[in-house]
């Protein structure tokens, strides 16, 4: 065999090789958690995208986890709320972590509250930063106006409907003072749902927490007065209690990736700002 024969054969095994490593790394990658602690950052307002695919990556991590290798879930929180329906996303799959045995610890770095705190309220444990400021058990409905924008304009809208209340949340609809109870009553009912949520969490009756339900935020003292937290801490006091509850040595995490950040996007050209989500009527924490 000629010199030249050989050393193809040598660049053709190298890149079958390459290929072959390759495909076992992403392989182990995607089935098996060489940590052992999932890290669930929520550093942002909770919206409708990114804390649902977020919520989804830890059913998705804790049912292909066969060999038991994830013990807790890290839930690093610094949100002032948002979407009520994100919100209970997460709060269930920390539910569903809970009851596949992991231990949940939360930490309310400078804010946890609204859909921040509701999040938090699903753990086994709540450490606040002592300056952080948490709580707001509340629900909002936001329901843009543009009546009397349209009006300026010169545009009407014909509106055939089957019911009287049947567009009772679109934003060419000036709305009366029965409208406004109707929308009340709505973010009452879903403010009960937070409440109960919390309550059954905390281990209280709901009527305990009826003083400070009203919407306010806390500052982390108050909040552990109240019961809302464990105890008062830094980050890495809120991991030492991790560990304990876990019963671990050392904390490995098992972190999602992040998508591409707001400039790449915008260099790209991709909908970074989408005016349909602002006039889409939602209910918030």
């Amino acid at each position: 065999m000629k010199d030249r024969d050989i050393w193809m054969l040598f660049v053709v095994f190298m890149v079958v090789l390459a290929v072959l490593i390759f495909i076992f790394v992403r392989i182990v990658a995607i089935n098996f958690s060489f940590g052992n602690v999932l890290y669930v950052k929520i550093h942002t307002n909770i919206d409708d995208e990114k804390i649902p695919e977020l919520a989804q990556w830890v059913y998705e991590n804790l049912e292909k986890d066969k060999r038991n290798r994830i013990k807790a879930v890290f839930v690093d929180i610094n949100s002032p709320g948002g979407s009520a329906a994100s919100s209970e996303e997460m709060y269930q799959a920390l539910q569903y972590a809970k009851k596949k045995g992991k231990k949940v610890i939360a930490y309310i770095h400078s804010i946890g509250a609204s859909g921040g705190y509701y999040i938090a309220s699903a753990a086994d444990k709540i450490v606040a930063n002592p300056t952080a400021l948490t709580g707001s058990i509340g629900a909002i409905i936001i329901l843009p106006d543009i009546v009397d924008l349209s009006n300026k304009l010169g545009i009407k809208w014909d509106i055939y409907k089957s019911g009287e209340n049947k567009d009772l949340t679109q934003p060419f609809r000036k709305r009366t003072e029965k409208d406004s109870i109707i929308l009340t009553e709505l973010s009452k009912d879903i403010w009960k749902v937070f409440l109960e949520r919390v309550a059954k969490s905390r281990g209280k009756k709901p009527e305990d927490l009826l003083p400070i339900a009203d919407g306010r935020v806390l500052t982390a003292p108050e909040a552990l007065k109240w019961g809302l937290v464990d105890t008062l801490g830094t980050r890495y006091d809120a991991l030492e209690i991790l560990k304990k509850e876990a019963k671990i040595k050392k904390i490995k995490f098992i972190e999602k990736r992040e998508k591409r950040r707001f400039l790449q996007r915008l260099l790209e050209g991709e909908e970074v700002f989408n005016i349909k989500e602002y006039l889409m009527p939602r209910v918030y924490f």
